[in-house]
């Protein structure tokens, strides 16, 4: 019995003054997985531009090729555009591609949509272009309110206000307030209560 305990002792101590060993598996461990960690984030970008435009589907969403040949599924973040059965839709899709073909397109991405697309902001260099911004002010999209998150501060406010200025003005799909009382058709509808609508018919 006693030798059992002179054992344990002697195991107690070896423990002890291993510390700076465990330490520094420890430290070991944390850094292969903040490596492992870090050897994925390229898979959570974006494939690099330059970048040409290959389809549009609407305002606020398009196909890229990048510069390795990959598709970019792109939904613009913070706004939500016509509909393609909707009025102004087309005039929306003009809009988008007439902004995508006047420079150089840089996104800024944020997250994945459950559609596999990258929800990003949208810069036409060289004059930095905010493409949800300039679509927003063209009376061709809406600011996507349920989604205003995925924006800086800064960002919300300027979307908010430009679409205040839009319908204001009557701008774009906001004409459509005025010619409604001739065409109730043509009264502009938010895309999402559109979508949740017609998924009802």
């Amino acid at each position: 019995m006693g030798f059992a305990v002179r054992v344990d002792h002697w195991a107690i101590h070896r423990l002890l003054g291993n510390a700076s060993v465990t330490a520094a598996l420890i430290v070991a461990v944390l850094c292969a997985t903040l490596l492992a960690g870090c050897s994925r984030a390229p898979q959570e970008t974006p494939p690099a531009g330059p970048y040409r435009i290959i389809e549009l589907f609407d305002g606020d969403s398009f196909n890229l090729r990048a510069a390795n040949g990959a598709t970019v599924r792109v939904r613009i973040a913070g706004i939500d555009a016509p509909e393609k059965k909707q009025p102004y839709s087309v005039k929306a899709k003009e809009s988008l591609e007439a902004l995508l073909l006047s420079g150089d397109i840089t996104l800024d991405p944020i997250k994945r949509d459950r559609f596999d697309r990258w929800v990003a902001n949208v810069v036409i260099e060289p004059k930095a272009i905010d493409v949800g911004l300039a679509q927003i002010e063209r009376g061709y999209a809406w600011f996507f309110i349920r989604y205003k998150d995925d924006l800086s501060e800064s960002r919300q406010r300027l979307y908010a206000e430009a679409e205040r200025e839009a319908r204001r003005q009557r701008i774009g799909l906001w004409a459509g307030i005025s010619a409604s009382q001739r065409n109730p058709e043509l009264a502009p509808e938010e895309p999402w209560r559109f979508r949740e609508r017609t998924k009802k018919q």
